[in-house]
């Protein structure tokens, strides 16, 4: 039994090496021309720590104090500082708008006293006139009556007119007048006229105009039947010496319209 051995390299390339192969020259790099000052491929300037400021010192003292009054507040205060949560008003369900409900709000909300007032006055009315009539009778004097009649109030109204000094006149209309203010004369104004025309312009008057009727006799289709004609005249008449197109027409158009035949015995509800 025999076997070949195979260089598995050799499918990678040819790596003899061969005087008669040139290997490739490498690319040539191109350099573009610049105009620019600055140094190419130079790193940045770094800083110097030589050469560094140093930091400053935090405030000290009371200038400290103010200026990190805020960096305390997880610190516990002292047992004898008051808490400003104890010292808190309570909340007690109390309105703080400072606004109050006006007397005509509560009584829509808690009911009306008008009608008692009302009944109040009733009653106070009523009493006054119990103490007149129990004072009158006490006196001895009559009680003087709740109503008064007619005649009653016009007498009144007479004597108190004539109290104060009977019935005045009033003066009539155009009395005491003068007899020089009512011969009075109409004076007018006249304007003169500096141009006259020779000619007036005619004024045309449009005459009224009147209604005109006219007086026609309305005859309806429906009611006056269409004529029945035996002939029909030509279609357009005579045209030269030719006769007419048109002619008798004969059929259906020459009959007469017959009445129904009816039977009453087919109707015996009708009799």
């Amino acid at each position: 039994m025999s076997f070949e051995n195979k260089n598995l390299y050799a499918l990678l390339g040819n790596d003899v090496e061969d005087d008669s192969q040139v290997p490739p020259q490498p690319p040539r790099e191109i350099v573009k021309n610049t105009t620019s000052s600055k140094k190419a491929d130079v790193p940045p300037p770094k800083a110097d720590p030589a050469r560094a400021r140093k930091p400053k010192k935090g405030p000290t003292g009371n200038e400290a104090a103010l200026k990190t009054k805020v960096n305390n507040k997880d610190v516990a205060a002292p047992s004898s500082t008051p808490s400003h949560k104890e010292h808190k008003k309570p909340f007690d369900r109390h309105s703080r708008t400072g606004k109050t409900d006006s007397k005509k709000k509560l009584k829509q909300g808690w009911g009306s006293n008008d009608k008692r007032e009302l009944d109040d006055e009733t009653n106070a009315a009523g009493d006054a006139l119990a103490e007149l009539e129990k004072d009158s009778a006490e006196k001895g004097e009559p009680a003087p009556p709740a109503a008064k009649s007619l005649q009653d109030y016009l007498n009144e109204l007479q004597l108190a007119e004539n109290q104060l000094g009977g019935k005045r006149t009033v003066r009539s209309a155009n009395e005491g007048a003068e007899d020089k203010w009512t011969a009075g004369e109409k004076v007018e104004k006249h304007t003169e006229e500096y141009f006259k025309g020779t000619a007036q312009k005619k004024q045309r008057a449009k005459a009224a105009k009147e209604k005109k009727f006219l007086d026609f006799d309305a005859v309806f289709a429906d009611e006056v039947g269409r004529p029945q004609n035996e002939s029909r005249g030509g279609f357009k008449g005579t045209r030269g010496g030719r006769p007419a197109r048109g002619g008798a027409k004969g059929g259906n158009n020459g009959r007469k319209n017959q009445p129904p035949a009816v039977n009453d015995q087919n109707f015996p509800s009708l009799k």
